[in-house]
């Protein structure tokens, strides 16, 4: 052993250097060990204070750039190791950066909502994205809780609801108004006026747009103050002959589908129709219209492209096996639910059919798909099976399956934090995915 240590004291560095590696080379696991312990000091002898804590001694902007590539679950584990990791990892820039990311987006009134419930004084970013967080994990995992409404004395067919209200028709020809922010199961409101079936709905504000199997389409106003009411229905549209089944309404016009074949546009002030649509040859069962175009689903399987301004259809798409029961569009794509309990995705553009939902390859729906809703990630929907089923809107894949009703699920709304639905057992539900 002398003789090694007398020879590496002769070499140079090349040659030290050298015999080292060949040494290390050769050492196992205690030898490792023992030589970390033993060169601690030595290797840190001129180094920074505290230098083996990377984010203490970066300069702040270096620190938080290194933080920003990580997960909020990483993000936050960081925040624990010590205090000056917990000032970085609370940095409000990088909980404000997750919550620009797509699945953490909210809806424009969501965003705005939850905004105005943080400025005090000033928005704790950490914390609106915790918010968002366990939202979507309750909403990923079918985490929620469901409140029941009961009043009607027949199936509910259609439900529209706001921040305070849920608006339901039915079967027993009666409009239902519910407080969302009490506890009550019961009605606060009744409205009659329909002879028939109320089988659709639209809520905008004050104003309420009912249709029914008289035919008629009725516009309420629903303004109510704490020392009065204007509650009343203010414009009958009357010119479809056979039920009026769906129906879409903006600040000027209603847009509505009925029994008859035909769509129609109405002035929502006056009650005139403005243009008669004729193209289906079966009940028009759903539609949906932006400032271009309308899009309108029917028992004669097939789903219709009109142009709005000129009232001719562009398009015709084919493939649904019975009649199209309901639908959605946005620029791209056109989402439909049928008879034959499938649920189609179609290029708004060329009219390809481009994926089926079913229930053999996507544990899909067994009955008959009565209705459904899509935002920027997930599509919702409902069926005569009584369940409703989550969906990962880009990938198809069902999230989660969600069975409370006793019956067929006919109609389904829902927004950043909760669903409304209504079903042939004569009940309302809200499944609010925010309290769990």
């Amino acid at each position: 052993m002398e003789v090694v240590m007398e020879w590496f004291g002769e070499f140079d560095d090349q040659q030290r250097n050298i015999m080292l590696k060949k040494l290390l080379g050769q050492c196992q696991l205690p030898q490792m060990h023992l030589l970390s312990v033993a060169m601690e000091t030595q290797l840190h002898k001129s180094c920074p204070h505290n230098c083996q804590d990377l984010l203490s001694w970066l300069p702040t902007q270096l620190s938080l750039y290194i933080l920003s590539f990580l997960d909020p679950v990483s993000l936050c584990q960081c925040s624990q190791v010590s205090k000056s990791w917990n000032d970085l990892a609370n940095e409000p820039s990088l909980w404000r950066q997750f919550c620009r990311l797509p699945k953490y987006q909210l809806s424009r009134a969501g965003e705005q909502k939850q905004m105005i419930n943080h400025m005090s004084p000033y928005i704790h970013w950490k914390q609106v994205f915790a918010e968002r967080y366990r939202l979507r994990q309750n909403w990923l995992h079918g985490s929620c809780t469901v409140r029941t409404f009961e009043g009607h004395t027949q199936g509910i067919s259609c439900v529209q609801f706001d921040d305070t209200r849920i608006v339901s028709g039915s079967s027993d020809k009666t409009i239902k108004v519910w407080n969302i922010r009490t506890n009550t199961p019961w009605s606060v409101l009744t409205l009659v006026g329909h002879s028939g079936t109320v089988r659709c709905l639209h809520l905008e504000g004050n104003r309420l747009v009912s249709g029914s199997t008289d035919a008629n389409i009725k516009v309420w106003d629903l303004s109510m103050q704490s020392s009065w009411s204007s509650i009343a229905c203010r414009v009958t549209m009357i010119g479809h002959t056979d039920t009026v089944r769906c129906l879409q309404v903006d600040d000027e016009k209603v847009v509505s589908g009925s029994y008859d074949k035909t769509l129609k546009i109405w002035d929502i002030r006056t009650g005139r129709c403005r243009v008669t649509l004729r193209g289906h040859s079966a009940a028009v069962l759903c539609l949906q219209f932006d400032d271009n175009k309308i899009v309108s689903g029917s028992c004669d399987k097939t789903i219709k492209i009109w142009n709005l301004s000129l009232g001719v259809c562009l398009m015709t798409l084919e493939g649904h096996q019975d009649a199209v029961t309901c639908l959605q569009f946005d620029a791209k794509k056109i989402i439909s639910g049928s008879l034959d309990s499938n649920i189609k995705f179609w290029c708004i553009n060329t009219g390809e059919c481009t994926s089926t939902l079913d229930w053999a390859n996507s544990e899909g729906h067994t009955g008959v798909v009565r209705c459904l809703q899509a935002d920027s990630w997930r599509m919702v929907s409902a069926a005569d099976d009584k369940t409703l089923k989550v969906w990962n809107l880009e990938s198809g894949e069902r999230l989660v399956t969600l069975r409370h009703h006793t019956d067929g699920v006919t109609c389904l709304q829902f927004n950043d934090s909760m669903i409304v639905s209504g079903s042939y057992d004569k009940t309302v539900k809200l499944w609010d995915f925010t309290t769990t």
